[in-house]
């Protein structure tokens, strides 16, 4: 029976991402020529040297699904930020149809085991570090 205070954490997790596009109260935080990037400061959480955050690109001119052919709009992900080796790795995202989180969900997917990556200059990742790091 003690499993199950875990089971309602994981299951409100995926409730929250999923109503996340919804629910969110995006804020702008960057452009270039191909999209906009924008964070939902309400979703930030911190530990001393990590910090986690929902992110969404909004595409300014669509992407193709490579699998489906359908159009690819916008990606809200649930990045983790090593704050102090300037690294990131997604732990969940969602690929829309539509932008700004609507439309059909092509991809829906879980990636909690993935890898820290380093962040490139110029890379979307780059500007909500600054967000997410340089707040704490």
């Amino acid at each position: 029976m003690k499993k199950l205070p875990i089971l309602n954490a994981i299951i409100t997790g995926l409730i929250a991402l999923s109503a996340s596009n919804v629910l969110a109260a995006w804020t702008e935080i960057g452009q270039n020529e191909q999209s906009t990037i924008s964070v939902d400061t309400a979703t930030l959480q911190s530990s001393s040297t990590t910090a986690q955050i929902l992110s969404m690109l909004d595409f300014k001119k669509p992407g193709e699904d490579p699998k489906t052919k359908e159009p690819v709009n916008s990606i809200i992900g649930l990045n983790e930020f090593d704050c102090s080796n300037a690294k990131y790795r997604p732990l969940e995202f969602k690929v829309f149809t539509g932008n700004k989180g609507s439309g059909k969900v092509l991809i829906d997917q879980q990636t909690p085991d993935s890898v820290y990556e380093a962040i490139p200059k110029g890379h979307w990742a780059a500007g909500v570090y600054n967000v997410v790091c340089k707040a704490k």
